[in-house]
């Protein structure tokens, strides 16, 4: 006789409904998913089997139905013992930026059980920014935070469990999979991609912070197009800044850089070029006092140093480029990070010095530091997890 019909009704959002769908899939039972909001079916044979209920999860097995049930309630109902590893997922994202979220799309699609933890809200730094214009498909600037809840419904619409607010702590291999400590408890997980992202240094002057993204800028790269013809800040003295600086001068009518020191320390052929910009005035042992302006950037105080001087440039916007922060600090001791903390990827495959565990954008060391870059490499890591998964568990390997 042919087992009953399973049918698992059930919806993104729902964590209780990715818990089922764990288990059914753990205990290899075939199952038919629907989801009573976007199917009227769906919905009218759940009111039928419930009561008039429209609450999910609920499980229809043959002409049962329950709802909401426990795991010893489900096993026995099915015949099938409680699997031992309900509770391993294939792989834990850390991180819901652009490479987080784009890894657990892909793998979750794959019917992969996917773990999303992030200790803030989804979006990362893309969602913090107020227009992106330089995103494939958006020919007009699109909102940071728009596009990223955009791409966070689309990975739990694939059935990816994200859970805000419960940073990763610290990592442990333990006996075949990979142990993760957070405030709130513990999970397993047998396969790891690391997508904490980085942060921008801050100046920590007063003004900073309120004027971030009306502005003051960490990316000319992203922000420059909209200074054309005015005069900006950049702060920063290295490699970056100087980059940037060249890449401003293409918009900028006028450019200030303020440096710290009382030379540059980027390459000589960086400086050279600079300094051949005849827009850029470099403002050598002056320090960045403070961002002015209510609903945008207005002016900066900086102190000349040499002088113990303090004066008042007007401007439209300050650039702050004075290094990145990656946030790997929780692994290290674990996985090999570069000298600046950014976690070291072995191969194309972006798999770290722990067979395993993988690493995907800006706090990847060598990431080109955009949501392009980003969601490219989460797609690349994705395909690794797939790949190293079938290996180990499926293959014996």
């Amino acid at each position: 006789m042919a087992p009953p019909a399973v049918t698992l009704f059930a919806v993104p959002w729902c964590s209780r409904c990715h818990r089922i769908r764990r288990f059914l899939d753990t205990a290899g039972v075939a199952y038919r998913e629907v989801s009573p909001e976007d199917n009227p079916d769906a919905a009218s044979a759940l009111q039928a089997g419930t009561g008039g209920g429209m609450d999910v999860p609920a499980v229809q097995v043959g002409s049962r139905f329950l709802a909401d049930p426990d795991d010893r309630a489900l096993a026995e109902i099915l015949g099938v013992p409680i699997p031992d590893d309900l509770d391993v997922y294939d792989v834990a994202v850390l991180g819901a930026g652009p490479a987080g979220l784009t890894t657990a799309i892909y793998t979750a699609r794959e019917r992969l059980r996917t773990l999303v933890l992030d200790r803030a809200l989804p979006g990362g730094q893309a969602a913090i920014t107020d227009r992106i214009e330089n995103y494939p498909g958006f020919p007009d600037p699109v909102n940071g935070a728009e596009l990223m809840e955009r791409v966070f419904r689309q990975a739990q619409k694939f059935g990816a469990e994200v859970r805000t607010f419960e940073g990763v702590e610290a990592v442990e291999p333990d006996k075949g999979v990979f142990r993760l400590r957070t405030g709130q408890g513990e999970h397993r997980a047998r396969a790891v991609v690391v997508a904490t992202g980085s942060v921008y240094r801050r100046t920590g002057v007063p003004g900073e912070e309120a004027l971030v993204g009306r502005g003051v800028s960490f990316c000319a790269t992203c922000d420059a197009p909209f200074f054309r013809g005015k005069h900006v800040v950049v702060v920063g003295g290295g490699n970056s800044a100087l980059q940037e600086t060249v890449h401003l001068a293409e918009f900028a009518d006028r450019i200030t850089l303020v440096q710290l020191l009382d030379h540059l320390t980027a390459s000589r052929v960086l400086e050279a070029r600079v300094r051949a910009i005849a827009k850029v005035e470099v403002l050598l042992s002056h320090r960045l006092e403070r961002i002015l302006g209510a609903d945008g950037v207005e002016a900066v105080e900086v102190r000349d140093l040499a002088r113990d001087e303090t004066r008042t440039v007007p401007c439209h916007g300050v650039f702050v480029f004075i290094g990145l922060e990656p946030n790997a600090g929780f692994l290290s001791g674990l996985l090999e990070l570069d000298d600046s903390g950014f976690v070291v990827t072995r191969d194309a495959g972006l798999e770290t010095s722990v067979p395993g565990i993988f690493a995907a954008g800006d706090v990847r060391a060598g990431s080109p530091k955009q949501i392009t870059a980003a969601v490219g490499e989460g797609t690349v890591a994705a395909f690794a997890v797939q790949r190293w998964l079938a290996r180990r568990y499926r293959q014996g390997a």
